[in-house]
């Protein structure tokens, strides 16, 4: 066929579908369009919002643009093939980008802070995570400056790579049931290293699988027979020149994973494994020639404590900045997608304008504020308590250890259920990988369980309370007082006081944050009187003449009520540090509207904590069957009030698309398009055919055609 002639049938068919197309176009709204239209009808002041909420305000903000131009285009930076890679491309991509990142730092003579940032940015986690993470820091924290010296230098420059090994197949939260055994052999001046069980293989250690080459493992120590618990060895588990398993050491990767699978998460098993006495970091505790143990003052335990403190304070503070990736791609999603019509040739409804759409996505951005907020006040509440600990003070540790403990379940668990409610905002694009969704959901989920499984953590705090609780009604008893209480059982004064109906006769009553502060802070009184309840109803079930704290058969039995105990604990945390913050110096200096949608934001969020649990408040007698409507209405009016200001509450996050890396969440909210440019750089696509048309599908299809004839 000519040119002219594919030309002229071109033209023809063009013909033929024009009126359709014209038909088409009169209802359809290009998605820039839309979001640039939101953009313009805010209130919300967004520049001087995202100065706030950056960390290092508009420097930091530019210091990130620098740091992304660095690595978007370089071959381990780039995210454009990122959906796309294999298993051991994965694996691979994460080593060139710690490797990567190093040699930026060194060229451009970037800060160690940088450096986090810029992983943070490329965030593709790979096998020298827990070498800078974990490996290098036990050894400066917990070796002598003899150890130091020795393993230090070499870990820096990464002439060895470690890991830390302490998880076991068996035991993970209860660290004293470690099976991995380290026995001290008198005669030759060495510990050998054992796994006597199969659940005693070290499990989910990353960097194990194939990186690394030396581990610091968490062993328990024994002398002459007698368990001194789990002590930390450095250990070579593989061969410096070929990188092969050390004698007596089994190593290797466990799997895939739902996600982190750039990461090879490793097993390590010992037979009998030698190594010279100072292979046990001995900063705190020592074991002699002799084999005489030295315990470790009573004060570096507490300084050791607080440092597993500082990484949960650290995942708390970490979770506003997931959720709020999430909430930036689905709002902006669903502020452009057009679905349904009842007016023909008019065009389709915005989703966000519908109202189940919006009650589940502007808490979402509300949420992700609390757990921003919360995240900052968590860390000045630890550098608070560092301050002390210097002077030798651990006064604070047990505040500090309830409140990190009881926040990293709560905000793990609300940016992971979050995640999922805003991919199933968007639809069948939220279970593409395309929209950065799915990945952003299973590299987050391993947070519910690392560092302290969550319902173990929320009883540690339950317990917590509950001796406060304990300590507030005998002081009652007994001297007709209530005893100091840590600001944040503060509120534990009034269970000596029955638990009265709020006053809301209105719906404008529940706009007042100190009524709302009320009601969550009663609402945490009826459930710390009802764990004990249920203890004391458990101890008299099981013959026990007393409660005995976190074990036994009766706080067993107990652990529903003590669970949930903490978790209202948690949110009335939440409530206060959003209100808090609001009254702080660099949000007051926010223009006026700006900071009167942030006051409707944060209402908001405990209003819908409220809504979502209405059952407890009238359980407890905080809130009536009567007044329950009112909660319901002020829910509505606020989603209405937000409506316009949601887009521009999700961009003062400021994350750039290089770190969303999302078709549906950009923006400029060009989705389809970018949907479709993504989709034709898969490497699925690389032929027009496909991988299995020579082996399998055309040889099929051919036979069909063959035997008809």
């Amino acid at each position: 066929m000519s040119m002219s002639m594919s030309i002229q049938k071109k033209e023809a068919a063009a013909k033929v579908v024009s009126s359709a197309c014209g038909t088409v176009r009169q209802t359809w709204r290009d998605p820039r369009d839309d979001l640039r239209k939101e953009r313009e009808q805010t209130e919300v002041d967004v520049k001087q919002l995202e100065d706030v909420l950056a960390q290092g305000g508009r420097k930091g903000l530019e210091r990130v643009k620098r740091l992304i131009a660095l690595v978007k285009d370089t071959t381990w930076g780039t995210k454009e093939d990122r959906y796309f890679l294999t298993r051991d491309q994965l694996h691979k991509r994460g080593l060139r980008v710690a490797l990567g990142i190093r040699d930026v730092v060194k060229r451009e003579g970037l800060s160690f802070d940088d450096a986090m940032v810029l992983r943070k940015l490329v965030d593709l986690p790979g096998g020298f995570e827990l070498h800078f993470g974990m490996f290098i820091p036990t050894l400066i924290g917990q070796g002598t400056p003899e150890q130091v010296n020795k393993w230090l230098k070499p870990s820096l420059a990464c002439k060895i790579i470690g890991t830390y090994a302490q998880t076991e197949m068996g035991h993970g939260t209860f660290l004293r049931g470690l099976e991995t055994v380290a026995c001290f052999d008198r005669d030759a001046d060495e510990f050998v290293i054992h796994s006597p069980t199969p659940t005693a293989t070290k499990w989910w250690p990353g960097g194990l699988g194939k990186t690394a080459t030396h581990a610091v493992v968490m062993a328990r120590l024994f002398l002459d027979g007698k368990d001194y618990g789990p002590h930390p060895f450095v250990m070579q588990i593989r061969d410096l020149a070929t990188h092969k398993p050390m004698p007596g050491v089994a190593v290797g990767d466990i799997g895939p994973k739902m996600g982190y699978n750039g990461v090879d998460n490793g097993y390590l098993r010992f037979d009998h494994v030698r190594v010279p006495r100072d292979s046990l970091l001995q900063k705190y505790s020592k074991v002699t020639r002799e084999g005489e143990y030295i315990p470790p003052h009573p004060s570096n335990t507490k300084s050791s404590y607080a440092t597993l403190v500082f990484v949960r304070a650290d995942i708390v503070k970490g979770a506003g900045e997931v959720l709020s990736k999430a909430a930036t791609i689905a709002v902006r999603y669903n502020a452009v997608r057009r679905q349904t019509t009842h007016m023909p040739g008019s065009p389709e409804e915005i989703i966000l304008n519908y109202q189940q759409s919006a009650r589940n996505l502007i808490p979402m951005a509300a949420t992700s504020y609390a757990l921003h907020f919360m995240g900052e006040s968590m860390m000045d509440m630890y550098k608070e308590f560092e301050g002390q600990k210097e002077k030798g003070h651990f006064g604070m540790l047990p505040e500090l250890h309830a409140t990190s403990s009881c926040l990293k379940a709560l905000t793990t668990w609300l940016t992971v259920s979050g995640i999922e409610t805003c991919r199933q905002a968007c639809g069948g694009y939220g279970y593409s990988a395309l929209s950065g969704l799915p990945s952003l959901y299973c590299n987050y989920v391993q947070n519910l369980t690392w560092e302290g499984d969550n319902t173990i953590l929320c009883l540690q705090t339950a317990r917590y309370i509950v001796k406060n609780l304990l300590r507030v009604l005998k002081g009652h008893q007994e001297k007709g007082q209530v005893p100091p209480l840590a600001d944040t059982v503060r509120y534990l004064a009034g269970a000596v006081k029955p638990i009265r109906v709020a006053e809301v006769s209105c719906v404008d009553h529940l706009y007042d944050s100190e009524l709302l502060d009320t009601l969550m802070s009663q609402r945490c009184v009826f459930y710390a009187r009802s764990a004990l309840e249920t203890l004391e109803s458990n101890a008299r079930k099981h013959k026990h003449s007393e409660i005995v704290l976190y074990e036994g058969d009766v706080w067993n039995a107990s652990h529903v009520r003590l669970v949930g105990l903490a978790k209202t604990h948690g949110w009335l945390l939440l409530h206060r540090s959003f209100f808090k913050k609001l009254g702080q110096s660099s949000l007051v200096a926010l223009p006026a509207d700006t900071r009167r949608i942030l006051h409707d934001l944060a209402l908001l969020f405990t209003l819908t904590q409220i809504e979502d649990t209405l059952g407890d408040f009238l359980e407890a007698g905080v809130l009536t069957q009567d007044q329950a409507p009112f909660v319901h209405e002020a829910v509505q009016n606020l989603l209405i009030k937000l409506r316009p200001d949601v887009v521009a509450l999700v961009d003062a996050f400021a994350h750039d698309d290089y770190a969303l890396n999302s078709a549906i969440g950009s923006y400029d909210g060009d989705v389809y398009n970018r949907l479709l440019a993504m989709a034709k750089s898969n490497p699925f696509n690389a032929t027009e055919e496909g991988p299995a048309w020579q082996d399998i599908l055309g040889p099929f299809l051919n036979r069909q055609a063959k035997s008809k004839l």
